[in-house]
């Protein structure tokens, strides 16, 4: 196998695919001694190694363990020199500190459903999936806290109390709209289908205009861009729309509608550009219509645990 390229700052699906490169090996028994001892020493490298390789260990063995109804199963020779790999590292590596949770959701969402729910001023908010929200409505103003997911408002008028939606250190105050505001793979991202929306932090205004969009990251407010509207929230409808979209990015959305972590084991699979669409009501036939529309080898593992390759 070759060897990743080096350097603190890799990319976290660079990682994963790496993991999962010597995941497979491992699990097909074609490794020598000497790949042992290099998988030992990409492990140690960093505790990001560790953690990508455990979640996929993880990942395989669990499903086993659901699937035979809670039997216990011995070892295989696999489970073993994955295991035997990988647990000098994972025996000392750092997790990371848990997320506090903040208020308690109000609404809420799993894999691959939607919800549409009337607020208590009578906005309507509709959920993606994986949403949740909570909310703290008084006298003053309309508070809306998005604490995971996607969700887009269209707003009652109510001059009195201000409307916004708080995600993360992100403020989002409703001018009399209809907007989305949600979690990225890397960011937050607000998109207005109409009038306007006061986007800000502690010390950073913009006024984003209906179709138009705005991406926070890293601290940063990009300036608010003409943006395809309807087939960022083409979800609402039941689908998913990607045009001329990086393949990795598609496999980013399509992973929050289904059970499961999917890796695109090639680089330049992973960068090509595919246009495709994809009802996510049918979440199980998700990887079906992927292979169908592209040139694409999926390897399941489990129901947790899935590999595409270029075919």
């Amino acid at each position: 196998m070759k060897e990743a390229p080096d350097g603190h700052k890799q990319a976290e699906d660079e990682i994963s695919r790496r993991a999962a490169e010597w995941f497979a090996l491992l699990l097909d028994g074609r490794e020598t001694a000497s790949d042992r001892q290099r998988l030992r020493e990409w492990l140690l490298a960093d505790e990001r190694h560790a953690k990508a390789y455990s979640d996929l260990e993880r990942l395989w063995s669990g499903a086993g363990i659901v699937h035979d109804l809670g039997k216990a199963q011995s070892p295989s020779r696999r489970t073993v020199l994955k295991t035997g790999g990988a647990a000098v590292v994972l025996a000392g590596a750092v997790w990371g500190s848990m997320r506090l949770l903040g208020p308690a959701a109000a609404y809420s969402t799993g894999t691959g459903e939607t919800a549409s729910v009337t607020l208590p001023d009578g906005s309507v908010a509709t959920l993606s999936t994986r949403t949740a929200l909570a909310l703290n409505f008084d006298a003053e103003r309309r508070r809306v806290v998005l604490e995971k997911g996607e969700a887009f408002f269209q707003v009652a008028p109510d001059t009195s109390r201000p409307f916004v939606v708080e995600a993360s250190d992100l403020f989002s105050t409703a001018l009399g709209t209809a907007f989305s505001v949600g979690f990225q793979e890397d960011g937050i991202a607000v998109t207005v289908t109409e009038h306007a929306v006061s986007v800000s932090t502690r010390d950073k205004f913009q006024r984003v205009e209906q179709g138009q969009s705005l991406i926070y990251r890293n601290g940063r407010m990009s300036v608010p861009v003409g943006a395809d509207v309807e087939t960022q929230l083409s979800w609402r409808s039941g689908k998913l729309v990607f045009l001329s979209t990086p393949f990795r990015d598609v496999v980013s959305s399509l992973s929050r509608w289904r059970t499961g972590k999917i890796i695109v084991m090639d680089d330049r699979l992973a960068q090509s550009r595919v246009t495709i669409i994809v009802d996510v009501k049918r979440s199980d036939t998700i990887l079906d219509t992927l292979a169908l529309g592209l040139p694409i080898k999926v390897q399941t593992l489990s129901p947790w645990l899935t590999f595409i390759y270029p075919r």
